[in-house]
């Protein structure tokens, strides 16, 4: 028996990895009991139905229930995100080990004597599809998944602060939250050593610093797609606050993620944007390929070297040309082959 703890989720992301987790978990001939997010009492009542020593382990998303986790055995907590975002609530707890989605993340929580390993996005088996939707039958959408996120308050909350222009030098550097904490010395930058503590005004300064850095990443999409005469359409929440800025593109406010899951599988391309993850795979480049349509993402040369078998993630000037099917039959392989929760399910069932 495998127990998972859920958490409330945007869109109901989380909940589709959970339940991708037990059918692969199944595939492998193991019970896994997905404790409901909004119920605490229902969970509790399941949880005294569940003969506890037969439990293997836990996996609480994003560290959800590692309090009652802990008390039952073996607990891995999966972080969805950068275990920075989550850093208060993972330091109370000790005993469990933290799965982690790029290995910079992972890097950064074992430098906080954080037990972690590397443990990327998946699909679950039933998720790749085995039949690619033809071209005939797409729809024309460029699709972009995002969210509203607002650079006017991330920069203003760095000024309250007082630390703007002092780090804003950096801030236009960086491609993602560990490079800023590498140049403002809280990680190693090669062969120097950590200089700063990521003390409680250093934290408070890089959870800005990283909402900045998204929602300056994001304009820069929004914007380039715009200037190339590209019209998205952008699901997410409150994304219609870009309108002002960027009209070109269509708005949509946020749906269901398996309504998007429906989208993505007969648009012409979907786009990514990730600033928080370099050496990793997102869910936003895997689960297009899995129902067979192409991704627009202009990678950085670290995060190429993670998606060189994926030959279907394309540079974003790729939205004016064709692909083949070739280029999706070949990732789809490689989804099959490495990226399903089997694969990663499997490393903790040994």
């Amino acid at each position: 028996m495998i127990l998972i703890f859920g958490v409330i989720n945007q869109y109901g992301v989380l909940s589709h990895f959970s339940s991708g987790i037990q059918e692969d978990l199944a595939i492998l001939g193991e019970q896994c009991t997905v404790l409901p997010v909004n119920d605490g009492e229902l969970a509790a009542n399941i949880l005294n139905k569940i003969d506890h020593s037969q439990i293997k382990f836990s996996i609480c998303m994003n560290g959800s229930g590692l309090d009652t986790a802990l008390a039952l055995g073996k607990t891995y907590a999966l972080a969805v995100d950068h275990p920075l975002l989550l850093l208060p609530h993972l330091q109370k707890y000790k005993g469990y080990e933290l799965l982690c989605i790029a290995k910079e993340h992972t890097a950064f929580a074992n430098l906080l004597n954080i037990p972690a390993k590397d443990f990327f996005h998946a699909v679950s088996s039933k998720d790749i599809t085995d039949t690619v939707v033809a071209n005939i039958d797409r729809t024309d959408e460029v699709l972009f998944p995002a969210s509203y996120m607002d650079f006017n308050a991330a920069k203003q909350a760095l000024i309250e602060l007082g630390v703007f222009e002092q780090i804003k030098p950096a801030l236009e550097q960086v491609k993602s939250i560990n490079e800023f904490l590498m140049a403002i010395g809280v990680l190693p930058n090669g062969n120097r050593p950590p200089t700063t503590a990521l003390d409680e005004k250093v934290y408070k300064i890089t959870c800005e610093a990283d909402r900045y850095i998204r929602a300056l990443s994001r304009n820069q999409v929004l914007s380039n797609y715009q200037d190339n005469g590209v019209r998205l359409s952008v699901y997410g929440r409150n994304v219609r606050k870009y309108a002002e800025e960027y009209p070109e593109h269509d708005y949509h406010e946020e749906i269901p993620y398996t309504d998007l899951l429906k989208k993505m599988e007969k648009a012409k391309y979907v786009v990514h944007n990730s600033p928080g993850f370099l050496f990793a795979l997102h869910e936003r480049l895997i689960f297009p390929l899995a129902k067979g349509t192409p991704v627009l993402f202009d990678a950085t040369e670290h995060q190429k070297q993670m998606l060189n078998e994926l030959p279907a993630i394309y540079p974003s000037s790729q939205v004016f040309n064709e692909y083949t099917t070739k280029d999706i039959e070949a990732s789809i392989k490689k989804l099959r082959q490495s990226h399903t929760w089997i694969k990663r399910l499997s490393s903790l069932l040994i």
